[in-house]
């Protein structure tokens, strides 16, 4: 039997585990022993670094308390790495029952009636498909940033979520950090007054000076499997220059990653729009006022963006600025940017200038990525992850608002992903309710990149009214065999 032939026998076999799942009674019954203490059963859907980047960084390290059932990976080298976490933080014996596949439709069609939840930490491309999937079996869904591709495929899947009602989070890990809930709870005191401007900045270049040459895949890798929905590339191995096209370079790439912005803007733009309840509105126009392009298919090794946003009740309108890459006339080469893509000097990266006077006027230091808040009394600065907080001047910081926003002992993103589970009535913090429209405004910077420097684009939450070409941006085609 052909590969294609046998997988859709198996996905149509594997309908009947979706009715099951789908069960009331059934679905009763596993949430009542999942309430009641019993292990959440769990697919991996991509192996690689942020999964399982080491013992103590990589989502399985928090999720080994569970039950690892079943993993996929097209590079069956990420197989060994994951079992062998899983050998370490539990036993050899539930490592081994581990059932591995290259394709996850493959595995949710066979897996789906023993399994409850799925996170999913593959390359930009699969987010949507394996998620769509998953939720439409009745999983509870774990999606890496940014949650997608592209805007449409943002819709798609909070629709999905809403008509299957799953735990659903997306990692923007620093939000469940104690440093976001701290500048929450300043800004809704009023500590720095009406907040009008906030400056986004990022060291990262996600992008290409050259598309290196073509190589052969690792030994076992499915590269086919690999670029999914997405056509295929040549693969492209590790050089000095390059962290090869699988497993690093790929956010750098249109069609498969959402370069600088979309690879850190969800973690950095992520308190703003918490803070601010940017989610209560959507930008009323964006532009790029500078982009520096990369290579033929790369994104941009330089952008600068601003989204205007509406006032919200008792918030005044305000502008949020986005600053990535290297500045104007410093060359884009390994002598200012190191291999996995960021500036080597803060110096040479695409600063806002008002960071710098800042750091002059008050004597503090902010870093080279985060968000500055400019405040009526005063500026805060916020890391990428929740990162402590820093005040200028320094006494901003008195009198300590008190702590409105509950905090749970252990809590980090993942745990809190898995309390939701084990209690539906408790939501998690970045749920797709609270990050769809979080990733439709970070996506939005990459349509005002894409449309051109200096094209301000007027939005009204859906489109682009202005100019219709800038909304072929707001979607992607796919392969066949891979449509959503």
């Amino acid at each position: 039997m052909k590969r294609r032939e046998f997988l859709n026998a198996c996905l149509m076999a594997g309908s009947a585990s979706v009715f099951n799942i789908g069960c009331a009674g059934f679905g009763r019954c596993r949430a009542r022993q999942i309430a009641e203490g019993a292990k959440i059963r769990i697919g991996l859907i991509g192996c690689g670094g942020r999964m399982c980047a080491s013992m103590t960084y990589g989502l399985l390290n928090n999720l080994c308390e569970e039950e690892i059932v079943c993993i996929c990976d097209p590079d069956p080298l990420r197989w060994d790495r994951a079992r062998r976490i899983v050998k370490e933080r539990q036993s050899p014996s539930d490592a081994a029952k581990i059932v591995a596949y290259y394709d996850y439709r493959e595995m949710l069609a066979k897996e789906g009636g023993r399994i409850d939840a799925v996170v999913i930490s593959t390359p930009n491309h699969h987010h949507a498909l394996a998620a769509i999937m998953a939720m439409e079996m009745g999983l509870h869904v774990y999606v890496e940033k940014p949650m997608a591709l592209t805007i449409e495929e943002v819709r798609l899947m909070h629709a999905a979520a809403k008509r299957s009602g799953v735990v659903t989070q997306v990692g923007n890990h620093g939000h469940s950090m104690e440093g976001m809930r701290r500048l929450v709870e300043y800004v809704e005191a009023g500590q720095f007054g009406q907040i009008r401007d906030v400056y986004c900045f990022d060291d990262r270049l996600n992008a290409m000076r050259y598309r290196p040459p073509a190589a052969t895949p690792p030994k076992g890798m499915d590269w086919d499997l690999w670029c999914g929905p997405a056509p295929v590339c040549d693969y492209y191995a590790p050089t000095k220059d390059h962290g090869g096209m699988h497993p690093h370079d790929w956010p750098s790439w249109i069609g498969y990653g959402n370069g600088s912005i979309g690879n850190m803007g969800t973690h950095i733009i992520d308190p703003v729009f918490w803070a601010l309840r940017l989610g209560e509105t959507h930008p009323e126009s964006v532009v790029a006022d500078d982009v520096a392009p990369g290579c033929d298919g790369s994104w941009s090794c330089r952008t600068t963006i601003r989204w205007r946003f509406p006032a919200r009740k008792g918030l005044d309108a305000m502008t949020l600025h986005w600053y990535d890459g290297v500045k104007d006339g410093v060359p884009y080469d390994s002598n200012h940017v190191n291999r996995i893509g960021c500036c080597q000097k803060r110096e040479y990266q695409n600063l806002p200038p008002i960071v710098e006077e800042v750091e002059k006027k008050y004597g503090v230091e902010l870093g080279a990525l985060g968000s500055l808040f400019v405040g009526e009394k005063g500026f805060v600065r916020i890391g990428p992850h929740g990162d402590a907080l820093v005040f200028a001047p320094k006494g901003l910081y008195k009198p300590k608002p008190p702590k409105t926003i509950p905090r749970e002992k252990g809590l980090n993103h993942q745990s809190d992903w898995l309390r939701s589970i084990r209690n539906p009535d408790r939501p998690t913090g970045c749920n797709f309710d609270y990050s769809a429209p979080l990733a439709e405004t970070v996506l939005l910077g990459n349509v005002a990149g894409r449309a051109g420097k200096g094209r301000e684009l007027l939005w009204d939450g859906t489109k682009v009214v202005n100019d219709d070409s800038a909304n072929a941006y707001l979607k992607t085609s796919y392969r066949t065999g891979w449509s959503i």
